[in-house]
C-alpha cells in the first residue's frame, strides 16, 4: 500500500479508537442494565431451545410413523390385502377413544383454623370430580361429571336369614357426615348448525357465572362464595343442576360475540328428606323421632314431575379479554299436593372483564318466591299438623315423635360477590424453587368482597289440625371479605390461603357459619388441582 493510502487509513483507525475509548465510558453506567437484558435473553433461549427439542422430537416421531406406513423403495405399488397385518387386538378400539373421548377431573381439599365458637376447623375434603367429554362425530358430543364430595366410604349391607320360629331382616347403609355422590351433569348435544346445537339432559342452570364456572380449579380462594354456596340466594346452592334440553349457541357480532342459553327444565321444587333421631333422656322418656324436612332441591328425574321451568342467560364480549352477561329463571317451586302454585323468580348479572395483569369478576343475583304465606297455609292444610307423639300408658318408657318441618323459604333473598385480583409474574420468582421448572408460575393476590339480604326468612312454623298456630320470621344481613393469595406454578395447579372475615349486619346470628356472633375470622388455605 502506498503512502497516499497509508496516511487516511492511519486518521481513521485513529478515529475509531478515539469513538470506542468515549463510547466505553459512557457504556459503564447501563453495564447493570445490559446484564440484567441478557439474563432475560438467555432464559428466552434457553425456553426457545426446550420447545425446539420437543418440536424436533414430535417431528422424528411423526416422520417414523410415516416410514412405516410407507412402502419399500422401488416397490410403488401397495402390498395386497391378504399381506397387510391387522392390528392388534384392541389396538383400534383404543385408538378411536384417544382421539374421541377425554377423560379429566378436579378436586381440592381445604384447611381452616380460627373462626368462631362452632365454625368448622381443621382438614375437608371438599370434592372429587370425574368427568367425561366424547365428540364421536364433528356435530355429536356428550359429556358428564360425577362428583364425590366429602365422600371417603359407603358400604351397604342387606341380608335376610331364617332363625329359630321365624325370619330376620337386616338392613344397613354406612357412611361418613356429609358424604355425597352425586350426577353434575350428563348430557349430550346435537350442532344443527355451525355454532349452534341443541342440548337435553342433565345440565347446569346457567343462572349467574358461578354456577356454570363452578369448578374449585377455576377459583383462587379456597372457599366458595356466600351468594352461590354458603348463604344462597340462588334458589338451589352450587353446583344446581336440573334435567331438561334447549339450545346453546352463539352469534358473531362485527368483532365481538353475543352467546347464549336456553332451557326448559322440570325446575326446583319443594322436595323433603326424612331424617331419624334416636335419643336417650333421663328422667324424662327416651325419644325416637321421625322428621321430615322440606326445602327447595333440584327437580324430579324419574319422570314424576312436568317440566315446568326455563332458564337463560345471554353474554355479550366485546372482546376477548371481557364479557358481560344477564341471565334469569322461572319456574313453579311448589309440588303438584299442595293447593297454591307459587313460582320462584331470579335474576342476574355478572362480568369477566381482564387488562393485562389485572382482572375483575362478580355477579349479582336477586331471588323472589312470591307469596310465601299462602304456600305456608296450603302446606299446614296438607299435612294436617306439625307434630305428633305417643301418649299412651304404653308408651311411658318410649315417646315416638312426627315432624314436619318446612325451612329456607324467604320472600326475597338478593346479593353480590366482586373478585379484583392480580396475575404476577415476577423475574425473581423462575430464579427460586417456587419457579423452577415451571414455564410460567404465576402468584395471584386476590381481594373478594360479597354481601347478601334474605329478607323475611322463615325460622319457625308450627300447625294444627290444618291451621298454622305459630310463624315467625327474620331478616338477615351479612358480608364477607376475603383476602388471600394463590400460587400456581400452572394452571392446573393452585395452592391458596386466604383470611377471611364474616359479620352479622342484620339478624339474630350469622347466616354463615350458623353461630351467635357478631363476627367469625379466621385463616383458611386450600390445594386444587385438576387433569
Amino acid at each position: 500500500m502506498n503512502a497516499n493510502l497509508r496516511r487516511p487509513w492511519c486518521a481513521l483507525t485513529m478515529a475509531v479508537c478515539l469513538a470506542a475509548s468515549i463510547h466505553t465510558g459512557a457504556a459503564a453506567d447501563d453495564l447493570d442494565a445490559a446484564k440484567a437484558q441478557a439474563r432475560a435473553l438467555l432464559e428466552r433461549i434457553a425456553a426457545q431451545e426446550r420447545e425446539l427439542a420437543a418440536l424436533k422430537a414430535e417431528q422424528a416421531a411423526l416422520l417414523e410413523r410415516l416410514e412405516k406406513k410407507a412402502s419399500p423403495a422401488g416397490e410403488p405399488q401397495q402390498p395386497a390385502p391378504a399381506q397387510v397385518a391387522a392390528p392388534p387386538p384392541g389396538k383400534a378400539e383404543r385408538n378411536w377413544l384417544a382421539d374421541h373421548v377425554r377423560l379429566g377431573g378436579y378436586g381440592s381439599v381445604r384447611f381452616e383454623a380460627g373462626g368462631a365458637p362452632g365454625a368448622a376447623r381443621g382438614f375437608t375434603f371438599r370434592r372429587f370430580v370425574l368427568t367425561t367429554d366424547a365428540t364421536p362425530a364433528p356435530r355429536i358430543r356428550m359429556h358428564t361429571e360425577t362428583e364425590f364430595e366429602r365422600l371417603f366410604g359407603l358400604e351397604a349391607e342387606k341380608t335376610a336369614t331364617a332363625t329359630a320360629g321365624g325370619l330376620q331382616l337386616k338392613q344397613a347403609l354406612e357412611g361418613n357426615n356429609g358424604g355425597e355422590i352425586a350426577i353434575e351433569q350428563a348430557w349430550g348435544q346435537y350442532d344443527f348448525a355451525g355454532g349452534h346445537g341443541l342440548r337435553a339432559g342433565v345440565v347446569l342452570v346457567p343462572l349467574g357465572r358461578f354456577n356454570i364456572l363452578h369448578d374449585d380449579d377455576y377459583w383462587d380462594l379456597p372457599r366458595r362464595t356466600l351468594v352461590d354456596r354458603d348463604a344462597s340466594v340462588t334458589p338451589v346452592k352450587t353446583a344446581w343442576r336440573e334435567l331438561g334440553a334447549g339450545l346453546v349457541g352463539g352469534f358473531q357480532v362485527g368483532p365481538a360475540k353475543l352467546d347464549y342459553q336456553f332451557y326448559v327444565l322440570n325446575g326446583a321444587t319443594l322436595d323433603f328428606n326424612l331424617e331419624s333421631v334416636a335419643q336417650t333422656r333421663d328422667p324424662r322418656r327416651n325419644k325416637l323421632a321421625l322428621e321430615g324436612e322440606f326445602a327447595l332441591t333440584s327437580g324430579a328425574f324419574d319422570g314424576s314431575q312436568g317440566a315446568r321451568a326455563i332458564a337463560w342467560r345471554a353474554a355479550f364480549s366485546p372482546a376477548l379479554a371481557g364479557e358481560f352477561a344477564l341471565s334469569g329463571y322461572h319456574g313453579r317451586y311448589t309440588p303438584s299436593y299442595l293447593s297454591a302454585g307459587e313460582p320462584v323468580n331470579s335474576l342476574a348479572f355478572d362480568y369477566q372483564w381482564r387488562r393485562g395483569p389485572l382482572a375483575l369478576e362478580g355477579e349479582a343475583v336477586y331471588t323472589s318466591f312470591g307469596r310465601v304465606r299462602r304456600v305456608i297455609d296450603a302446606f299446614a292444610a296438607t299435612a294436617f299438623r306439625s307434630a305428633a307423639e305417643t301418649s299412651t300408658p304404653e308408651a311411658r318408657q318410649l315417646e315416638s315423635e312426627i315432624e314436619f318441618e318446612l325451612g329456607g323459604l324467604a320472600r326475597t333473598r338478593y346479593g353480590f360477590w366482586t373478585d379484583i385480583k392480580y396475575y404476577w409474574r415476577p423475574r425473581w420468582l423462575k430464579r427460586t424453587f417456587l419457579g423452577r421448572p415451571f414455564d410460567d408460575p404465576v402468584l395471584i393476590p386476590i381481594l373478594r368482597y360479597e354481601r347478601v339480604w334474605l329478607n323475611r326468612r322463615l325460622e319457625e312454623l308450627a300447625f294444627a289440625n290444618g291451621a298454622v298456630t305459630a310463624l315467625e320470621t327474620a331478616d338477615f344481613e351479612q358480608d364477607r371479605v376475603s383476602l388471600g393469595l394463590s400460587y400456581r406454578p400452572l394452571r392446573s395447579f393452585g395452592l391458596q390461603l386466604a383470611l377471611e372475615r364474616n359479620r352479622r349486619l342484620n339478624g339474630a346470628q350469622l347466616i354463615f357459619p350458623r353461630v351467635d356472633a357478631r363476627t367469625a375470622a379466621g385463616l383458611v388455605g386450600g390445594l386444587v388441582f385438576s387433569f
